[in-house]
């Protein structure tokens, strides 16, 4: 009888401790019985304004430059999912403070929500969003934003958009999947055939020379490497394509991409250090 009430209750959107409270139990209890349980329309709602998700939303459907860095700082470091209690949440990690305040600036910009969860670890932050409203807007744009999945593809407005949404999708693909060497190299991985195809078009639209290569990594990987040259490092630095991103390990742990590349830049090619007033610092 009890488990039946904790349903219905959680159907029509209360939270755990709401619930814990009404029938004098255990919250671990109330989450056990909850697992699986989907709310109503109305509950979704319900729960969405308790969680002061719903009332401050500043709903944009129109794509722009904003919206396509949030979607691609989610496709590459992100998700977008319905979680085992069916809350539909969206979590964007990252190493760099810069990209993490970017996001949630960006969040706040778009949907004027703040997140509903921020967690500090050793070497990264998480930050995660549950609102179905968000979820669905961000769901017509990519069927899917996992890399590891058959449906996962850029859509057209983006790859066929203006040349803003392809600089910031090529940004974004470089800050959270690219990393430099010791030597100079410049390489990015991605488990997606489709997107990194789609990602090599991009490349070849602003004249960035570049090879990809296949290797397994719990099924096949691809690792796209810059062709090692001034011509098409000095168009990398001038896309900007590494502008916040950390370093998270080996040599240069903890500098700024955009650092340590332009520092390789001016000694290989130019055979002096960059200067201080480098725009790119």
């Amino acid at each position: 009888m009890i488990t039946q009430e904790i349903k219905n209750l959680r159907k029509r959107g209360l939270s755990y401790n709401e619930i814990s409270r009404e029938l004098g139990i255990g919250i671990k209890i109330v989450r056990n019985n909850c697992l699986g349980v989907r709310m109503s329309e109305s509950g979704i709602k319900r729960y969405s304004t308790l969680n002061g998700l719903i009332k401050k939303i500043k709903f944009n459907e129109e794509l722009n430059e904003t919206k396509v860095r949030i979607m691609s700082n989610l496709l590459f470091d992100g998700a977008v999912y319905i979680s085992k209690a069916y809350h539909y949440s969206m979590m964007y990690v990252n190493s760099s403070d810069e990209l993490v305040n970017q996001f949630i600036e960006d969040m706040k910009e778009i949907y004027n929500v703040g997140h509903s969860g921020f967690e500090i670890f050793p070497t990264y932050k998480r930050v995660k969003y549950n609102s179905k409203i968000i979820y669905q807007d961000l769901k017509k744009y990519f069927q899917s934003y996992s890399t590891s999945s058959e449906e996962c593809i850029i859509p057209d407005e983006i790859v066929n958009g203006p040349e803003s949404y392809k600089i910031i999708i090529l940004r974004a693909f470089w800050e959270n999947e690219g990393s430099v060497s010791y030597t100079g190299v410049l390489s990015a991985d991605l488990k997606s055939f489709k997107v990194i195809q789609q990602l090599s078009k991009l490349h070849n639209e602003f004249g960035l020379k570049h090879n990809i290569t296949r290797y397994k990594n719990n099924g096949w990987a691809y690792k796209l490497f810059l062709a090692k040259n001034k011509e098409n490092y000095q168009r990398f630095l001038n896309l900007e394509l590494f502008s916040k991103a950390k370093v998270t390990k080996g040599y240069f742990k903890g500098k700024k991409k955009i650092d340590v590349i332009k520092d390789y830049f001016y000694k290989k090619f130019i055979q002096s250090p960059p200067p201080l007033s480098y725009p790119y610092h």
